[in-house]
């Protein structure tokens, strides 16, 4: 099916802690293109809603419920950190729902592992973290968010404020997949360097000799949505004409 340029549904997937507040500024630059935006927030992630019970299944299922709920035929599914581990599977076990993927700044689903498997955090500390924190997984504090490049202090207020303990299932919860990373039509986009040192570094070159695949860099730190929203737009746009 032919889509018209300036006529996409682009779902915008937060990462972790975060909700549909931080794609707003991305949604309305997308809205000025002549797309449609369809920010969501996960389950867990709303302030009335509990973590209990949420599992990286319920993630994926928010997504495709969502899409399936709205019509949208086909999605460009964008996916930030944590909920790259989301969006792939999406794509993988709905082919027939996803038109194209967009990783941003995010860690990449493995069948048969887990995001703090593939993450390079150390994942005992974490898990004892979520553990002791009643299964939520804690968002970063003030000075984490203080050694971010990029971020001014609006935005680090802003994620302090609005950024909410995840549920700790998901990130300990192994992903499945229905059909191989390579086998997607992706693009990845990041800050220059980003696989230094990146456990996922030979998955990466793999999915670079696809020829399904195409990487992208841009000059924003880990929240390109909101140091640079116009320009994470524009990149978004440019993945899928």
């Amino acid at each position: 099916m032919a889509l018209e340029i300036t006529d996409m549904d682009f779902v915008l997937v937060p990462g972790a802690w975060a909700g549909e507040w931080i794609w707003d500024e991305v949604a309305s630059e997308l809205h000025l293109i002549g797309h449609k935006a369809h920010p969501i927030t996960l389950s867990g992630l709303d302030p009335s809603n509990p973590t209990e019970g949420v599992s990286l299944r319920t993630h994926v299922e928010d997504v495709r419920s969502y899409i399936t709920a709205n019509g949208i035929d086909p999605a460009i599914l964008v996916g930030h950190s944590y909920s790259g581990i989301v969006v792939g599977q999406v794509a993988s076990q709905f082919p027939n729902l996803v038109h194209h993927t967009i990783f941003i700044e995010a860690f990449l689903p493995i069948s048969g592992k887990s995001l703090l498997e593939v993450s390079g955090l150390d994942e005992a500390e974490e898990r004892d973290s979520i553990e002791a924190n009643g299964g939520k997984w804690l968002p970063p504090s003030p000075e984490e968010l203080a050694a971010q490049p990029k971020l001014n202090d609006s935005q680090i207020k802003l994620l302090e404020e609005q950024q909410q303990p995840h549920p700790g299932k998901t990130v300990l919860d192994r992903a499945e997949m229905d059909r191989p990373l390579q086998d997607l039509s992706a693009s990845f986009v990041a800050h220059k360097g980003w696989l230094s040192g990146s456990l996922e570094q030979d998955l990466v070159e793999k999915l670079r000799a696809s020829g399904s695949w195409a990487f992208h860099e841009i000059d924003g730190g880990h929240w390109p949505m909101l140091t640079v929203p116009k320009k994470l737009a524009n990149l978004l746009h440019s993945c899928v004409i």
